[in-house]
Parts: C-alpha cells; sequence; structure tokens
C-alpha cells in the first residue's frame, strides 16, 4: 500500500496535532506544513527538522505536484479561501470543521470541490468516537421503534479556556460558538433524527463572561491569578485531544467580550422529526449529553472526555433496561481523532 503525501496548513494546536499524527502514520507522509507567522514554523520545526518543508506563502505550498491532499486546520474564517485554493490546486482536502461561517462561503467550498473531483472530508471526528458508532449501529436496529425526538447537550466546563481568551470571544471573529463548537454535536443530532433540517430557530446570551475588564488584561498579569477560576496557563495549555500549546491568556471578563456563552436551538427536520440542542460555557461539568424518543422507548447517552461512555435505553410499558459501555481504542475524541484520520487516507 502506498503512502499518501500531504501537508498542513494552519498550524494551531488542532494543526499541529494533526502533523504529528500524520508524521506517525505508517500510511502517510508527512512532507510540508505551512503558516502565515514564521514564529509559529519556527516552533515546529524541531519536531520534524529538514525532513519535510516549511511555507509562510499559500501558494507555493498547495503547487506542491508531489502533495496530493492538505489537512486545513487553519482558522474558520480562513477556510473558504484556503479550500477553495486547495481544490483549485486539484488537492485532496480535509477540512476542519466548522466548513466556512456563512452559507455563502460554504457553498463556494463545494462548488470548488465538485469541479475540482477530489476528496473532501469535514473533521467531525465525532462520528467516528466508539460512543457514536455503537449509536449509529443501534439505530439501525429499531428497538426504540420510530424516533420521532432528539435533544442535545454541550456542557462546557472548559469554554472559558477554550474560546475565551482568545479572539474566538469576540463575533467579528468566531461569530457564534454553535457553529465553533455546536457542530459537532448538532451534526449528530442530524445524524441520529436520519432528516435534513427544515426550519430552524436559535436564540442564546451572554450571561456568565464578559465585563468591564481592560480588553489588553492577561492572566500572566493579573493580581488575581492565584484565586481567579478562570485563570489560564498561557505557556502550557492542554487541549482535550492531548496537545500541548501556548494560547492567549486574555482576561475572560474583558470588555469586548460579545460571544454567546449559552445557546438554545429548536430544529424541525423533512421526516416530520424534532429536535433541541443547548450549549452551555460554564457548566460544572464536560460532557455531551443525548436523549432521543422513539414511540417504543427512550434512549439516553453520555461522553464525557474521560471516555467513560454509557448508552441506556428504556422501553414502554415494561421495566426492561438495557446498557451499553463502548470503550474507546485510544486517540483523542474516544478515539474518533485516529479513526477520522484513517478514513481521509482511505
Amino acid at each position: 500500500m502506498r503512502k499518501v503525501r500531504l501537508g498542513i496548513l494552519g498550524l494551531g494546536g488542532r494543526g499541529h496535532y494533526f502533523a504529528r499524527c500524520y508524521d506517525q502514520h505508517p500510511d502517510a507522509e508527512l512532507v510540508a506544513v505551512a503558516d502565515p507567522d514564521a514564529a509559529v514554523l519556527a516552533r515546529v520545526k524541531p519536531a520534524y527538522g529538514d525532513r519535510i518543508d516549511y511555507y509562510e506563502d499559500l501558494g507555493k505550498f498547495l503547487s506542491r505536484d508531489d502533495m496530493e491532499a492538505v489537512v486545513i486546520a487553519s482558522p474558520d474564517h480562513a477556510h473558504r479561501d484556503n479550500a477553495v485554493q486547495a481544490f483549485g490546486c486539484g488537492k485532496h482536502v480535509l477540512l476542519e470543521k466548522p466548513m466556512a461561517q456563512s452559507v455563502a462561503d460554504t457553498d463556494d467550498i463545494l462548488r470548488a470541490w465538485q469541479a475540482a473531483g477530489t476528496v473532501l472530508q469535514v473533521g467531525l471526528e465525532l462520528r467516528y468516537c466508539a460512543l457514536f458508532v455503537r449509536m449509529g449501529e443501534l439505530l439501525n436496529e429499531g428497538l426504540l421503534g420510530d424516533l420521532t425526538l432528539g435533544t442535545a447537550i454541550d456542557n462546557v466546563s472548559g469554554g472559558g479556556d477554550y474560546f475565551y481568551h482568545d479572539r474566538q470571544r469576540t463575533k467579528a471573529y468566531a461569530v457564534s460558538l454553535l457553529m465553533q463548537k455546536g457542530v459537532h454535536t448538532i451534526a449528530l443530532l442530524n445524524w441520529f433524527l436520519g432528516g435534513t433540517p427544515t426550519k430552524v430557530y436559535a436564540t442564546g446570551s451572554l450571561a456568565y463572561f464578559g465585563g468591564d475588564q481592560p480588553n489588553d488584561k492577561r492572566c500572566r498579569d493579573c493580581d488575581q491569578a492565584s484565586t481567579c477560576p478562570s485563570f489560564v496557563r498561557w505557556d502550557k495549555f492542554l487541549m482535550d485531544y492531548g496537545e500541548t500549546i501556548e494560547k492567549p491568556d486574555g482576561c475572560v471578563f474583558s470588555a469586548e467580550v460579545d460571544v454567546n456563552d449559552n445557546s438554545q436551538v429548536l430544529i424541525t427536520y423533512a421526516n416530520g422529526n424534532h429536535g433541541v440542542y443547548t450549549e452551555c460555557h460554564f457548566t460544572p461539568e464536560y460532557t455531551r449529553d443525548f436523549e432521543l424518543v422513539g414511540d417504543k422507548g427512550k434512549r439516553n447517552a453520555l461522553y464525557n472526555n474521560e471516555c467513560n461512555f454509557t448508552i441506556r435505553n428504556q422501553y414502554r410499558h415494561t421495566d426492561r433496561v438495557d446498557e451499553w459501555h463502548p470503550k474507546s481504542a485510544g486517540g483523542g475524541h474516544g478515539g474518533g481523532d485516529p479513526r477520522l484520520q484513517q478514513a481521509f487516507l482511505d
């Protein structure tokens, strides 16, 4: 089996993680990385040395004839331009979620992909997580009868750490965390309910983060660093998929913070099913909770970062209860990351 020669575009925490994983993968050959920030390239170079090439210029990076695939892990607002250019150069693309920040930009990506005739895979790695793979299998068994309702909840205890210390805390940059964070779980809800959304209503608010602190205030200089529950180690921040990164450490209570820290979504599907999604970034726990209801029973499922997965079925007119505890085979996102990476190569 030949190796897939690929490059990584965007070397933040997620991009560097993909670079490290594919560099170690027996079916892949990492040939190049690209980032417009020379300092970022300098930080990752010790890990790969002269075995790969480094680019600040995206055009030169994508013009390599010996690189057939790219992983796009750039900031969300750059996805449209990066993906369209990559497809224009005939590359296969693994595009991190969300695809883009508007319907128009997403349509542009799809048109470029169709014109290129290459592979497009979106980085929804939770679809490959052991828990949700088992959920999909159980759906096919029809134990709940005809599904009608689904509820999904993102409890994000680390929301402040992940989103409110950096530029993602502003709508001008992130637009909404329903896309940056919520798209994972909403995509799963769409899968489980088996329909195309036809009507969506969403609302939310900024209930905890934000405030009157200066926009340039940082954790490293704060006189309340030892007592503030939102203090973050900017030099050694551990992501939930195992990558340690440097990250901005702006105060989460700064005046410029305007991205909603809680949101609620109602979805109507073409098949008559209905879904509810809620997201909160200041909960005590970090979990995804699902409830699916059919005419024969109800299924609850729990995902947490410790991979203590549980699926529980209850049935109407009986005391019967079934439980399953899927096990992750290892890797970030409950085993979803390595399986997603392998699926792209395949």
